[in-house]
């Protein structure tokens, strides 16, 4: 992904770079506990064409994605764009996201029009909260529900 950009990123991380190096401790992937968080690298501007990540979101029952990175006008908007035509609903948290400038940014968020909605991190934080609010009071206090087949289980 960094063969546009390059240039701009020295100080990127390398693949020589452990997750203790180019994470915060907060925001370190998980891969140790449980059956760990899913990482997956990417080689291509859109995680789409270059990963099998599509396979993994239908096999998670993912039918909405909440996008943010770098670069809004490069690999964001790429993203975007292929998740909107496979089918997935794509918020943007467009204050979230950041290009080499803000012309580039704001340009980036132009050509994502019609394949997203854009909320900004103050309203994604107000729905996730509404949305666990909802959860709550449904009773299900954390418990994940998956759609399997044509009924509906708890796991």
């Amino acid at each position: 992904d960094y063969n546009l950009s390059a240039p701009s990123f020295a100080a990127a991380p390398t693949v020589e770079q452990t997750y203790e190096d180019i994470f915060l401790p907060s925001l370190r992937p998980d891969t140790t506990q449980g059956k760990g968080d899913i990482v997956i690298s990417k080689t291509a501007c859109s995680v789409f064409n270059s990963t099998n990540l599509d396979y993994v979101l239908r096999n998670l029952f993912v039918e909405q994605l909440v996008v943010c990175g770098q670069l809004t006008d490069q690999c964001v908007e790429s993203a975007v764009r292929d998740a909107a035509d496979l089918g997935y609903l794509v918020t943007v948290v467009e204050d979230a996201c950041a290009a080499h400038s803000k012309d580039r940014h704001e340009k980036g968020l132009l050509g994502m029009q019609g394949f997203c909605r854009k909320l900004t991190t103050k309203e994604m934080v107000r729905e996730f909260q509404k949305v666990a609010d909802v959860a709550d009071d449904d009773g299900h206090h954390g418990k994940k529900r998956k759609r399997l087949a044509s009924t509906d289980q708890e796991v």
